[in-house]
């Protein structure tokens, strides 16, 4: 993936930030701006924040979304049916249920070595910051192999892994529960010919809880055919890997820190960020995962999926 950059706002009250000739009221007071490309945008890039930056409106949303992280590898013969049952959940919630198959293994790549000299498996799937997940979890998580997958990363019985057996009651029970402790709303401007664009997120912090939130935005692909180890144990070169993880916008695993854990319920922060698809990646075949969680434990409170044109 390209370098990426990422440009950070944070909202106190209705602060007045950009004025040109004409006054123009908005309501985030810029803190700190981290190489965003400004170029993308085809004009003065005060007349972006005048005429394209989006203005969010109350987000009245209360039901809290699933991100199932499905662990898999091409050479892994028991991770098709981990991922079908990954793609089913998305298919029977897809407003509330999302999915990342992330290409990578507890601590090492296994089920995912690319053979670049064999006529297959010769692509590498993973990417640094699914590896970095790996090694991140593959001690004291009860990261045993592939398949296994979290729902939010919520521990529940000491293990925040689990088995596939279990997704399904684990996603039913925290979608029965909304137990909402964030919100997230977003607006991704696209422009055709930097064959890129900014994308937009209000983070609100919903509870009065001591929680140091970090935000994350996934990349990732809808469909990628090649290559995969089938449960009978043989090799199909058409098989249908369904959202693949492809790293995250702006190539930081772990996010960017947006509320500490005094932040106050009702708190509000803006992040933008500038975002250049790469050459095989089609807006028709991608979108963004956008998540919060809390950074101590890393359980994911609040997930929202943007496309890149609606």
């Amino acid at each position: 993936m390209k370098k990426l950059h990422q440009y950070i706002f944070f909202l106190f009250g209705s602060a007045m930030l950009f004025t040109s000739c004409d006054k123009v009221d908005h309501p985030y007071e810029k803190i700190a701006t981290i190489n965003l490309d400004t170029t993308l945008y085809n004009g003065l890039w005060s007349d972006y924040l005048e005429n394209e930056y989006p203005t969010f409106t109350s987000n009245t949303n209360t039901k809290v979304n699933v991100l199932v992280e499905d662990y898999t590898g091409h050479t892994c013969f028991n991770c098709p049916p981990a991922a079908d049952l990954a793609h089913a959940m998305h298919g029977n919630n897809p407003n509330r249920v999302f999915v990342a198959s992330i290409h990578t293994g507890p601590g090492s790549l296994n089920y995912q070595k690319a053979y670049p000299q064999s006529p297959k498996f010769f692509t590498d799937h993973t990417n640094p910051d699914g590896v970095e997940y790996g090694e991140t979890f593959k001690s004291g998580f009860n990261f045993l192999g592939n398949p296994q997958g979290t729902i939010n990363r919520k521990f529940v019985g000491g293990e925040m892994f689990t088995i596939t057996g279990t997704w399904q009651s684990r996603t039913d029970a925290i979608i029965n529960a909304n137990d909402l402790k964030v919100n997230i709303q977003s607006v991704f401007n696209y422009y055709s010919d930097a064959n890129g664009g900014y994308l937009h997120v209000e983070v609100e912090k919903k509870t009065s809880d001591a929680i140091e939130m970090n935000t994350v935005v996934y990349v990732i692909k809808d469909s990628l055919v090649d290559w995969q180890k089938m449960p009978d144990n043989s090799d199909f070169e058409f098989y249908v890997h369904r959202d693949m993880h492809l790293g995250s916008i702006d190539n930081n695993p772990f996010g960017i820190p947006t509320f500490k854990a005094e932040a106050a319920a009702g708190d509000k922060k803006i992040l933008d960020y500038s975002y250049v698809l790469p050459a095989d990646l089609d807006i028709t075949n991608m979108h963004f995962l956008v998540y919060v969680y809390d950074k101590d434990t890393y359980e994911v409170l609040q997930v929202i999926k943007q496309k890149i044109e609606d």
